[in-house]
């Protein structure tokens, strides 16, 4: 991809690759469920991000009880059944209004197609340095993000 930086500053499409993890309970889910929360997800991130549709990594853990643990209430929250734990992991360089945005993006989608409460749904966000991914090969396709980014100041 071509630089498209504009003012020592990335715009997003430079620094796609989000890889999202979407954990859920055994039996709260059923395939048509999770496919409107991984649509919800993708969606959210083609809208917040500016990625494009092509760049599509998800994968959806369904747990037993045994290994789905969770406090009932948190900071005002309640939590039930329904409650998803959606982990996000991405090169670093997005302006952190990009990363709140996000968050708003990814619970407004997944909160209507999956029909749950908007308590129920954890998001946790994790930024990588590019040089910290490889694509295949073993190479860092994204290396050179990471590089820019640290010198332009981006955060």
């Amino acid at each position: 991809m071509k630089p498209t930086g504009i003012g020592g500053r990335l715009k997003c499409e430079e620094i796609e690759m989000p890889v999202a993890k979407i954990h859920v309970l055994e039996g709260q889910y059923d395939e048509a469920r999770l496919g409107r929360v991984s649509s919800a997800v993708q969606n959210g991130l083609i809208r917040a991000l500016g990625i494009p549709p092509e760049d599509f990594f998800q994968i959806i853990h369904v747990l037993p009880r045994s290994r789905f643990l969770h406090t009932p209430s948190f900071l005002g929250l309640t939590y039930s059944d329904d409650l998803i734990l959606l982990e996000v992991t991405f090169i670093s360089g997005r302006p952190k209004e990009k990363r709140l945005g996000l968050l708003k993006a990814l619970n407004d989608g997944v909160v209507s197609a999956a029909g749950i409460s908007p308590d129920d749904l954890l998001i946790t966000l994790y930024e990588t340095p590019g040089e910290n991914i490889s694509f295949g090969r073993g190479l860092a396709q994204r290396a050179h993000v990471s590089d820019r980014t640290s010198r332009a100041g981006v955060r």
